[in-house]
Parts: C-alpha cells; structure tokens; sequence
C-alpha cells in the first residue's frame, strides 16, 4: 500500500493541477506538461457528472475555467466535453476538454503517480468514492495512486471498496490526534500546510509509520523548510522549479 512513499531518500513534488502555473489546470496539456518537467506525482480533482461519470475539475462551478455556467454535477459528460476550459489562461489553449478520469488513468498508467482529490458534494449523497474506486480497480492501478480528501468520509467510503488504495487526509486545521485519528480512518497520509506542521510532529507521525504531505505552497522558502522537516511529499504549481530546489536525504 505504501509503495508510493516507501524507500524514497527525498521529498517528492506533486504538480498542483498539473503544472498549472504554465498550462490551464486539471487539463490534458497541464498534465503532460508535469511529467515533462519530471514531477513525481500529478495531483488532480475529481467530481461527478450528473450521468454518472467521474470528470477532472477542481471548482464545483464552471465559471472560472470554462465558457459553461452552473454546477459541474447537474451536467452530463458529453455537455462538459463541448465546453473550453483553455482560453481563459490563453488563447493558446482554445478548446482544452475538460477531462474524464478514465482518459487520465488510461494515459497515466506505468507513467506517473496520481493524487486523486475527491470533491465531494455531500448534500447529493454522490456515490464517488465507488466510482473513483471501482475505476481505479479496473485499470489495476491501486498501487499508483493515493486518493485524497478533505471529505473524510468519502475516504472512509473508499477503504470500504479498496483495501489497497492509499487514502490521504487532507486538513486546513490541526488535530488533536491525528495518529489516532489515520488509524481510525485507516488512512496513511496526513496532508497540511506548513503552519499545522511541526519537525516533531512529522518524526511522530513517521515513528507511527504514517507519511506526512505538506499541503501546497509555491514558495522555496517553504519547501526547503519542508525538506529539512523530512517531509514525504508537497504539491507545487511550480514543480520544475521546485525540482531544481530539492535535496537528498539520507537516511
């Protein structure tokens, strides 16, 4: 299960979005440009159409990134797929697709880490965690993911699918226990920005054998401090950038 973080001697850099600071995020062209720039992991959102199917897009509205209106879940795939989610970045991207998930999985396969962020509209009692799960299943690809979520329960949704998936607890605020509270939610990854982090907190959490993902910052300041916590992961906008910023731990 923990494949993805075990035996690393450095901090891994997820590309936010994609490498959204260069190309419109959660897009097909914000994805490739990540794994040209050699990010180890592609963090992504992910919701339902109102057919059913999982899209990539991080907004429960259509407003900011696309030329379509209202909530992504009262449209159906085929309608999202007319839309442009490019232009408003720049005309260079004209006509981006938003993109389905399984279009994601099937080019991510063998090629690079995925960090799947469930948005969840709770109100609607969406069966995501399912969709997402069974998806992930299916393309055999549970040791090449982690999903993540700020709607714990949507991850306790997902460990009742897949025993297999990493699960990681994402946290504006600091717990009280929060290794209590991963073994509880059996999750593996406590996600927080820098302000909730400690180094002691971090080497407690690893003592516990949980890994600790420090939110996402596009600031060097930030991620160096990070990598002097030994911090297993951080998302970036920037993540050549942040790449050329990294260190070797030795352990």
């Amino acid at each position: 299960m923990d494949r993805i973080f075990q035996g690393k001697n450095r901090a891994l850099i997820g590309a936010h979005r994609g490498a959204s600071a260069y190309c419109p995020e959660n897009t097909m062209s914000s994805f490739n440009k990540a794994l040209e720039q050699q990010a180890d992991m592609l963090e992504l959102d992910v919701q339902l159409t109102s057919d059913g199917h999982a899209v990539v897009f991080h907004d429960f509205s259509l407003e900011r990134t696309t030329n379509g209106t209202g909530f992504v879940s009262e449209h159906t795939l085929s309608d999202l797929k007319k839309l442009d989610a490019g232009t408003w970045f720049s005309e260079e991207f004209a006509d981006e697709q938003i993109p389905a998930l399984e279009e994601v999985l099937a080019w991510a396969k063998g090629k690079i880490v995925l960090s799947i962020e469930l948005k969840q509209m709770e109100h609607l009692k969406e069966p995501l965690a399912k969709r997402v799960t069974d998806l992930i299943r299916s393309y055999q690809m549970e040791d090449q993911i982690q999903l993540m979520s700020f709607n714990h329960a949507s991850l306790a949704e997902a460990r009742k699918h897949s025993k297999h998936i990493l699960t990681n607890v994402i946290c504006s605020s600091r717990l009280a226990d929060p290794v209590r509270y991963l073994k509880e939610l059996q999750a593996q990854v406590l996600n927080v920005p820098i302000n909730q982090l400690s180094p002691s907190l971090i080497e407690e959490l690893h003592q516990a054998r949980y890994y600790v993902h420090g939110s996402m910052s596009d600031d060097i300041g930030v991620w160096k401090t990070l990598q002097e916590w030994k911090i297993d992961a951080m998302d970036t906008n920037l993540p050549d950038v942040m790449i050329r910023e990294r260190t070797i731990h030795h352990s």
